[in-house]
């Protein structure tokens, strides 16, 4: 790979990444699901639902289902970004997001902090998320009456 199309697949990369958190926040499951490769594996939600999720219409799913009646923001930094083939590559990026819902009556908040871990790969000329896992650092949580 040569320094340019390192450069370019980083900026497809980082696109891919920003859309992702968008249309999450957007609630465009359609669009949320297309980030991933049609059998790309998620850890985030393994918790709660008992194991990974795979593919992109799956992970979209239950996505969708978890945050039904959740407002997000996800805010991604800069991160790192390592290949490992001209198709293959691993980053972390660093993440903010808030969530609120209405639980027994009251406002329910949380406030995350914590890095994505993704293995991406090119895929018919694009690059797509693989693999998913969310680890965080600290979470904060309240809720008002």
């Amino acid at each position: 790979m040569t320094a340019l199309e390192e450069l370019l697949a980083r900026e497809e990369i980082r696109s891919l990444l920003a859309r992702r958190v968008r249309c999450l926040d957007e609630k465009d499951w359609a669009g949320f699901g297309a980030t991933y490769a049609s059998d790309a594996i998620s850890h985030s939600q393994q918790a709660a639902v008992g194991k990974p999720l795979v593919g992109g219409d799956e992970i979209a799913a239950i996505t969708a289902e978890m945050l039904k009646d959740r407002t997000t923001v996800h805010q991604i930094h800069p991160g790192e970004i390592t290949f490992l083939s001209d198709t293959r590559a691993e980053g972390i990026t660093p993440l903010e997001d808030m969530l609120w819902w209405e639980q027994d009556g009251r406002k329910v908040w949380l406030h995350g902090y914590g890095h994505y871990r993704h293995v991406f790969e090119k895929i018919d000329g694009r690059w797509l998320i693989k693999e998913h896992a969310l680890s965080r650092l600290k979470v904060e949580t309240g809720a008002t009456a």
